[in-house]
């Protein structure tokens, strides 16, 4: 049985690096090599007045229907023949820090992507499949992101997930010709042990991810005054950590 402890073993072996150098020069532009990401669909928006966090978009694959999650109420949309179809969810907001069973069916959808992702990311990284790593590169980032914003959403807690594991927009670009992708999968594929910190830090998210999906996300009988997910919080930022070779604390 896993515990908390086996993440702060993986924090205790963890080595922070610096970037790999090439000699003050770009580092080799590697081939992409296209493949079928299954990632949700995240597509976060600001307040245009305060440029605080607004809402998420949630869908998924090529379906016209969205859900939007807020810190508050939500929505669904349903693209039909006759137009559109909108559900509303509201949340009380002495309540809203609770996952609802709306947020609950939406973050369950998300997390599968994520973690059907995340094998297949992690399978690249062992048989060192250098070009569909860099491809990844070019959607995980953005994903990773709009999760962040998702998930502190659900719970309606700025800080739900630590602020640092909201990334920043300087360490990646949305484009399949970034040298900041190339620059960080070039990173993991010339430091030692790098590749496997971030095999290890992949699977022990997707462990804990599906565990907190069952006792939160899919547990209709859950306690909804207590959250499940403190051991998923951990996974998750360890990996975004090791992932974008962040210098935290």
């Amino acid at each position: 049985m896993r515990t908390t402890a086996t993440i702060l073993s993986l924090v205790a072996a963890l080595t922070v690096l610096s970037g790999a150098s090439f000699g003050g020069e770009p580092p080799p532009a590697l081939q992409r090599q296209e493949y079928d990401i299954p990632l949700a669909r995240l597509s976060v928006s600001f307040d245009e007045e305060t440029n605080n966090f607004d809402k998420v978009k949630v869908s998924f694959g090529d379906e016209p229907h969205y859900a939007q999650i807020t810190r508050l109420d939500d929505m669904y949309t349903k693209v039909t023949r006759d137009g559109r179809e909108r559900s509303m969810y509201p949340e009380s907001p002495d309540l809203a820090f609770m996952i609802s069973t709306f947020e609950a069916e939406q973050l369950d959808q998300v997390c599968e992507t994520l973690v059907e992702s995340l094998k297949q990311f992690e399978a690249n990284l062992q048989k060192e499949k250098w070009g569909k790593c860099v491809y990844f590169d070019a959607y995980f980032p953005k994903f990773l992101k709009g999760f962040y914003y998702l998930y502190c959403a659900a719970r309606n807690a700025p800080s739900a997930l630590p602020r640092w594991a909201c990334i920043p927009d300087s360490l990646f670009d949305v484009s399949l010709t970034s040298t900041k992708s190339d620059e960080r999968v070039n990173m993991w594929r010339t430091r030692d042990d790098y590749a496997v910190r971030l095999r290890i830090a992949a699977r022990e998210l997707i462990y804990q991810t599906g565990v907190w999906r069952k006792k939160e996300l899919q547990n209709t009988k859950r306690d909804t005054m207590v959250s499940y997910g403190v051991d998923f919080e951990k996974a998750y930022s360890l990996f975004v950590k090791i992932y974008f070779n962040l210098r935290t604390q």
